[in-house]
């Protein structure tokens, strides 16, 4: 029995879990049984002397290692040991995990299937929730499974880059056009959900994904049946369009919230905040205070006179916080690297390495953007992340590998 295909159906359960919160226990116990099922393969292989068939050691170890090292150093110095040791399990131990878990499951055999078609179900799934638990005005457990509004719109940039290279391909490769239909209407659903979480910053990333993705897409060579010029002419005012419609949806959602909320810009504490949290980092400039989301919550809260703010709504500004600005170059560093990754796989002749390459990209770009106005990189979130960025790599460079050489 090949025990990675077992595990590309946890990984793609477990995927499909994180989407929705309140899935804690269920994430574990997939994600737990599919590392197992990883580790057992791992093992047959090497008892048995055979090929395993699959590489067990994914990309970004060296920067994810030097990231998560600085991190647990930071157990030394922590102002507060409990949230440290809480977020190293969280946010280090199975971030990790769930990235090697996609990244070995991806490679069994018709993992595609297997993963598109639950994440897809998934998808749909958590959109439809959103959407009734938003238009129906419903709160308490209903209303957050979908993890709210903010996790919501990153678990929306994470989806939309993924689900429109799978378009893109499935045009590129004359699927069945009720497939096409089926992504695109995907895409569709996605816009029309993030609509109704009233999320402003979510344009602005979709925006430059979609801008990110037609740069990146205008250097391929056009499919054989339109022309080159005809291809880009219509790749290019496709993009328009697309960011056009973002950018309204964005003035629209702003003045929905103000009008819903007269006076919210001049309420916003982000800017007073940011200048808070500043002069902290400036008091721990090297080794900062401890990993871990609100290790000044106590602080901000009464400096601020704001129940709701206890942590930096800036990721770059939270990490130099928790890590100093060592580790903010770390992240960096990491973040760099992956970025890095995904445009040379992208630059592969081989259109799956392309698109998977593409996405890379534009996941890594629309979670900056969104992160650059709060914390959501952490719990359902990061899950989600690192579970794709595994499986964009997992099938990225395979697909490269066999074009014109492994990506390193």
């Amino acid at each position: 029995m090949n025990l990675v295909t077992p595990a590309a159906w946890c990984a793609a359960l477990f995927l499909a879990a994180t989407l929705f919160s309140h899935t804690v226990a269920l994430r574990l116990l997939l994600l737990f049984a599919g590392i197992a099922l990883v580790i057992a393969a791992a093992l047959r292989a090497r008892l048995r002397g055979a090929e395993p068939g699959i590489v067990f050691a994914p990309p970004l170890l060296l920067p994810f290692a030097l990231w998560a090292a600085w991190a647990a150093l930071s157990t030394l110095w922590t102002l507060d040991p409990a949230i440290t040791r809480k977020e190293l399990q969280n946010e280090i131990g199975y971030a990790f995990l769930a990235y090697w878990l996609c990244f070995a499951g991806a490679q069994a055999a018709g993992s595609a299937r297997v993963l598109l078609g639950i994440v897809g179900l998934g998808a749909l799934a958590v959109c439809a929730l959103a959407l009734y638990a938003v238009w129906l005005a419903l709160s308490g457990t209903l209303g957050s499974l979908y993890g709210g509004p903010g996790a919501f719109a990153s678990t929306l940039l994470i989806l939309f880059p993924s689900t429109l290279m799978l378009a893109w391909y499935a045009m590129r490769k004359n699927w069945h056009r009720a497939l096409v239909g089926l992504a695109v209407a995907l895409l569709a659903i996605y816009a029309l959900a993030g609509y109704a979480v009233q999320s402003r910053i979510l344009w602005v990333a979709l925006a430059a994904q979609i801008v990110l993705f037609t740069l990146l897409l205008l250097r391929r060579p056009p499919a054989s049946s339109v022309s080159g010029r005809r291809a880009k002419l219509l790749v290019v005012s496709l993009a328009s369009l697309a960011v056009a419609g973002a950018i309204a949806m964005e003035i629209r959602v702003h003045g929905e919230r103000v009008a819903a909320a007269p006076g919210e810009a001049s309420r916003d504490v982000r800017i007073a905040l940011w200048q808070s949290v500043l002069g902290r980092i400036a008091e721990r400039p090297l080794m900062g205070s401890g990993f871990g989301r609100g290790m000044a919550r106590h602080e901000l809260r009464e400096e601020l006179a704001n129940r709701f703010v206890w942590h930096s709504h800036n990721q770059f500004l939270d990490t130099a916080l928790q890590l100093g600005w060592t580790g903010l170059a770390l992240l960096v560093l990491l973040l760099g690297w992956t970025i890095w990754l995904g445009w040379k796989v992208a630059r592969s002749a081989d259109d799956l390495a392309f698109a998977c390459g593409a996405a890379l990209v534009a996941v890594v770009v629309g979670m900056t953007i969104r992160n650059m106005t709060d914390v959501l990189w952490v719990r359902q979130s990061a899950l989600l992340y690192w579970g794709v960025v595994g499986v964009l790599l997992a099938w990225g460079t395979r697909a490269a590998a066999g074009a014109s050489g492994p990506a390193r």
